[in-house]
């Protein structure tokens, strides 16, 4: 029951329909905290925030990723990911809501913080798993309802796994 779940959390942390889903959250809230600027800039907010919660969220599991190969030991590597994702999203966020003149940067960004920071640990924390833990990446292969092409699954492996090696080689 528990790994059917992480694998569902899996699946939809790497979607990019969790990542529309979280946008929108964040972009409803960013509008109604800034309402008060006038409807039509708490709009431009909203939608700013939404697009940079969609493209972040994106961008940051390919980052995190990416991060999480470049130590030798995977605990490094799952700290570096958390760390490097969460500095680069928020000097994102930031920088565009002064860019736009957000009034409230600090109330606009503040309940996103702890998911944000959730998101990171958590996916961080998954990754660090699988690397850890062969079995659990195959029951999530084998648990999929549509299989992937075997091409698809080859380019998913050389991202996901070390390809020889100790187990945090980099490929």
């Amino acid at each position: 029951m528990r790994d059917r779940f992480l694998q569902g959390l899996y699946r939809l942390m790497n979607s990019p329909f969790g990542a529309v889903l979280g946008g929108l959250v964040y972009g409803l809230w960013a509008l109604g905290v800034n309402r008060h600027a006038g409807w039509p800039h708490a709009a431009v907010i909203g939608c700013a925030h939404w697009a940079m919660s969609v493209a972040i969220t994106m961008g940051c599991v390919a980052l995190m990723r990416t991060l999480f190969w470049l130590p030798r030991s995977p605990r490094n590597g799952a700290l570096l990911a958390a760390g490097g994702s969460l500095l680069l999203t928020y000097t994102l966020l930031i920088t565009v809501h002064t860019m736009i003149g957000t009034p409230n940067i600090l109330v606009t960004l503040a309940p996103g913080m702890l998911p944000t920071i959730g998101f990171a640990v958590v996916f961080s924390s998954l990754l660090l798993r699988e690397t850890a833990d062969p079995a659990w990446r195959l029951s999530l292969e084998r648990r999929q309802s549509n299989p992937e092409p075997a091409a698809t699954r080859m380019n998913l492996d050389l991202v996901t796994s070390p390809l020889s090696g100790d187990r945090h080689a980099r490929a």
